[in-house]
């Protein structure tokens, strides 16, 4: 993390379906999504602590973005700058500073290779980098995100403005070892411009920037529509509904334009999937967190437009297994007649996975859509197969 080591202390058939979905989950990763997502971040801390905090965009690439929060009410306390990675289930990094109950400052890692922990405990992590020795730091494994598997790990950053100096602005092959875990990766960029707009924050600065939602608009024209509705899954007629973990990303949206379909023309024809998508692409994808234990979720500020939902979750499933464990030999009087296998009937839970889409139109703005993302068994012996 810094260069001074003083603060250590298909082979298959090409499917329409398949395709949407995959960009759909590559793109709802980069920086439009970044940004969407940081909104919703920011409004839940500024309401649920009553904190006036606000999130801003403070620059984005191709590897990612990066955002900043402050507190107005409470200048120089309360600020964070946080890089959102635009690579699907790459981990990432944020800086907080001091705090109004606590001095210290720290830097979080967060992602899908994180190890999750359901109470915090203390762990030690090697820091490896390029051109520099391995550093051996005392960490602090944090429960992740309730709904996913993501974990956090914390990392006291001591002299904030030292750390800062110290870290370079932009890095490739940055890796975390955890004992007894794989190696995590961790890349960005931009970190100098994210480094000034901290600095200024914990000078009790106003950042001069765009917010989340002019940064989006500048990506994609915002209305005032809304899509709403709820997402659930039920195999079989008499079956229980399954519905996507409150929280959880499992509702993604594709803006359907016309300069979206030609790129996407493209790429079934390379019949190849691209790592990164153009910035002029990522503002068709978005997502929403789910909202309640019974799969309701909403798009605000929507324009006009036609759109495909698709909902991607797991739920769980219960499966019985049939086992032969023995053998039981009949005879009549001493003569063999044949056997009877002893059979147990084992009953376990897994985790099912489900995909499925369904496309709406926005007719005119300002309308709210209502939709049932749903996927039934009847539905399935129609559409599936």
């Amino acid at each position: 993390m810094s260069d001074h080591r003083r603060n250590a202390g298909t082979g298959g058939v090409f499917r329409r379906k398949a395709w949407l979905s995959c960009l759909l989950w590559i793109g709802l990763c980069g920086a439009a999504s970044a940004m969407q997502a940081g909104a919703g971040a920011a409004a839940t801390s500024a309401s649920g602590s009553g904190q006036a905090a606000e999130a801003k965009l403070v620059t984005r690439s191709t590897l990612g973005a990066w955002m900043l929060r402050e507190d107005a009410a409470r200048p120089g306390l309360n600020c964070a700058v946080k890089f959102v990675p635009a690579r699907a289930g790459a981990v990432g990094l944020a800086i907080l500073g001091p705090t109004t109950s606590s001095r210290a400052s720290s830097i979080l890692f967060d992602g899908y290779g994180i190890p999750s922990s359901r109470s915090p405990q203390q762990v030690q992590v090697e820091l490896v980098q390029k051109d520099l020795p391995v550093t051996r730091l005392n960490a602090m494994q944090l429960p992740g995100d309730a709904a996913s598997s993501a974990g956090v790990l914390a990392i006291p950053a001591g002299d904030i403005r030292q750390t800062l100096k110290s870290m370079r602005d932009r890095e490739d092959e940055m890796q975390l070892k955890l004992v007894a875990a794989p190696t995590v990766s961790v890349a960005y960029d931009g970190l100098d411009q994210a480094r000034g707009a901290l600095l200024s924050c914990l000078d009790g600065k106003r950042f001069v920037g765009k917010s989340l939602r002019e940064a989006t608009a500048e990506l994609r024209p915002l209305g005032t529509s809304t899509i709403r509705g709820q997402t659930f899954f039920k195999g079989a007629a008499l079956a229980k509904k399954k519905y996507p973990p409150k929280g959880s990303r499992a509702v993604g949206l594709i803006w359907m334009t016309d300069e979206f379909k030609v790129w996407y023309e493209q790429v079934k024809r390379n019949k190849k999937l691209p790592e990164q998508i153009p910035l002029h692409i990522l503002k068709h994808f978005m997502s929403t967190r789910i909202l309640d234990d019974q799969g309701r979720w909403e798009f605000t500020n929507m324009p006009a437009g036609e759109y495909l939902l698709v909902a991607n979750f797991s739920y769980e499933k219960t499966v019985n297994r049939p086992e032969v464990v023995g053998r039981t030999d009949v005879y009549r009087g001493n003569q063999y007649i044949g056997s009877n296998d002893q059979v147990a009937y084992w009953s376990y839970t897994v985790q099912q996975g489900t995909t499925f889409e369904k496309k709406v139109t926005v007719p005119r703005d300002g309308e709210t859509i209502d939709v049932a993302l749903d996927k039934s068994q009847i539905y399935c012996f129609i559409v599936c197969f």
